[in-house]
Protein backbone atom coordinates (compact mmCIF):
# COMPACT_ATOMS: atom_id res chain seq x y z
CA UNK A 1 0.00 0.00 0.00
CA UNK A 2 2.97 2.45 0.96
CA UNK A 3 4.51 1.91 -2.54
CA UNK A 4 1.26 2.88 -3.99
CA UNK A 5 0.75 6.13 -2.32
CA UNK A 6 4.00 6.91 -3.24
CA UNK A 7 3.50 6.11 -6.87
CA UNK A 8 0.41 8.24 -6.88
CA UNK A 9 2.24 10.71 -5.13
CA UNK A 10 4.66 10.94 -7.68
CA UNK A 11 2.32 10.66 -10.84
CA UNK A 12 0.01 13.21 -8.93
CA UNK A 13 3.70 15.35 -9.31
CA UNK A 14 4.49 15.11 -12.53
CA UNK A 15 1.51 15.88 -13.57
CA UNK A 16 1.47 19.49 -11.93
CA UNK A 17 5.12 20.17 -13.21
CA UNK A 18 3.50 19.16 -16.79
CA UNK A 19 0.79 20.92 -16.14
CA UNK A 20 2.77 23.93 -14.87
CA UNK A 21 5.10 24.03 -18.02
CA UNK A 22 1.96 23.41 -20.66
CA UNK A 23 0.49 27.17 -19.34
CA UNK A 24 4.24 28.93 -19.27
CA UNK A 25 4.37 27.48 -22.88
CA UNK A 26 0.90 28.60 -24.10
CA UNK A 27 1.56 31.60 -22.33
CA UNK A 28 4.97 32.34 -24.49
CA UNK A 29 3.20 31.55 -27.68
CA UNK A 30 0.96 34.09 -26.69
CA UNK A 31 3.37 36.73 -26.06
CA UNK A 32 5.19 36.17 -29.50
CA UNK A 33 2.07 35.99 -31.18
CA UNK A 34 0.92 39.43 -30.07
CA UNK A 35 4.17 40.77 -30.93
CA UNK A 36 3.87 39.08 -34.41
CA UNK A 37 0.14 40.64 -34.14
CA UNK A 38 1.94 44.23 -34.66
CA UNK A 39 5.27 43.89 -36.74
CA UNK A 40 3.12 42.08 -39.00
CA UNK A 41 0.90 45.52 -39.58
CA UNK A 42 -2.23 43.04 -38.46
CA UNK A 43 -3.52 46.25 -36.46
CA UNK A 44 -3.64 48.34 -39.93
CA UNK A 45 -6.74 46.35 -40.49
CA UNK A 46 -7.50 44.51 -37.48
CA UNK A 47 -7.92 44.99 -33.37
CA UNK A 48 -8.85 43.02 -30.69
CA UNK A 49 -11.49 44.24 -28.77
CA UNK A 50 -11.78 48.06 -30.25
CA UNK A 51 -14.07 47.03 -33.17
CA UNK A 52 -13.93 46.96 -36.80
CA UNK A 53 -11.47 48.54 -38.50
CA UNK A 54 -10.78 47.48 -42.57
CA UNK A 55 -11.01 44.06 -41.17
CA UNK A 56 -13.05 42.55 -38.99
CA UNK A 57 -12.62 42.98 -34.47
CA UNK A 58 -10.77 39.62 -33.41
CA UNK A 59 -12.09 39.72 -29.90
CA UNK A 60 -13.93 36.21 -29.56
CA UNK A 61 -12.25 34.80 -32.98
CA UNK A 62 -11.51 31.59 -31.13
CA UNK A 63 -14.83 31.45 -29.71
CA UNK A 64 -16.74 31.41 -33.57
CA UNK A 65 -13.64 29.61 -36.01
CA UNK A 66 -12.07 26.46 -35.20
CA UNK A 67 -8.16 26.45 -34.99
CA UNK A 68 -8.19 24.49 -38.21
CA UNK A 69 -10.56 27.03 -39.19
CA UNK A 70 -8.32 30.01 -38.27
CA UNK A 71 -5.12 28.20 -39.64
CA UNK A 72 -5.98 27.29 -42.79
CA UNK A 73 -7.21 31.18 -43.30
CA UNK A 74 -3.58 32.61 -41.91
CA UNK A 75 -1.67 30.35 -44.14
CA UNK A 76 -3.57 30.36 -47.36
CA UNK A 77 -6.30 33.22 -47.51
CA UNK A 78 -6.98 32.94 -51.03
CA UNK A 79 -6.83 28.89 -51.34
CA UNK A 80 -10.13 29.33 -48.60
CA UNK A 81 -11.55 32.46 -50.09
CA UNK A 82 -12.14 29.49 -53.06
CA UNK A 83 -13.74 26.62 -51.78
CA UNK A 84 -14.95 28.10 -47.93
CA UNK A 85 -18.25 30.52 -47.48
CA UNK A 86 -17.26 32.14 -44.39
CA UNK A 87 -14.04 33.33 -46.14
CA UNK A 88 -16.41 34.26 -49.16
CA UNK A 89 -18.73 36.28 -46.65
CA UNK A 90 -15.85 37.71 -45.05
CA UNK A 91 -14.89 39.40 -48.29
CA UNK A 92 -17.98 40.43 -49.20
CA UNK A 93 -18.29 42.21 -46.27
CA UNK A 94 -15.34 44.03 -46.32
CA UNK A 95 -14.49 44.23 -50.15
CA UNK A 96 -11.16 42.93 -49.87
CA UNK A 97 -9.34 39.91 -49.20
CA UNK A 98 -6.72 39.57 -46.42
CA UNK A 99 -3.29 40.08 -47.82
CA UNK A 100 -1.01 36.53 -48.07
CA UNK A 101 1.31 37.17 -44.81
CA UNK A 102 3.60 34.38 -45.76
CA UNK A 103 3.19 33.08 -42.28
CA UNK A 104 5.39 29.93 -40.89
CA UNK A 105 3.63 27.24 -39.38
CA UNK A 106 5.39 28.07 -35.77
CA UNK A 107 3.97 32.33 -36.49
CA UNK A 108 0.46 30.57 -36.86
CA UNK A 109 0.12 28.82 -33.88
CA UNK A 110 1.36 31.81 -32.06
CA UNK A 111 -1.09 34.20 -33.31
CA UNK A 112 -3.93 32.06 -32.88
CA UNK A 113 -2.32 31.45 -28.81
CA UNK A 114 -2.49 35.26 -28.99
CA UNK A 115 -6.06 34.87 -30.25
CA UNK A 116 -7.39 32.55 -27.23
CA UNK A 117 -5.86 34.44 -24.92
CA UNK A 118 -7.56 37.79 -25.50
CA UNK A 119 -10.75 35.99 -26.02
CA UNK A 120 -10.34 34.71 -22.53
CA UNK A 121 -9.92 38.07 -21.10
CA UNK A 122 -13.02 40.02 -20.10
CA UNK A 123 -12.40 43.14 -22.07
Amino acid sequence: MKRIAIAVSILVSLATVVYAAGIQNTQALAKKGSALFATKGCTACHTIGKGKLVGPDLKGVTKTRTTKWLTDWLQDTSKMLKTDKTAQSLEKEYGLPMPKQDLTPQEVKELISFFEASDQTKK
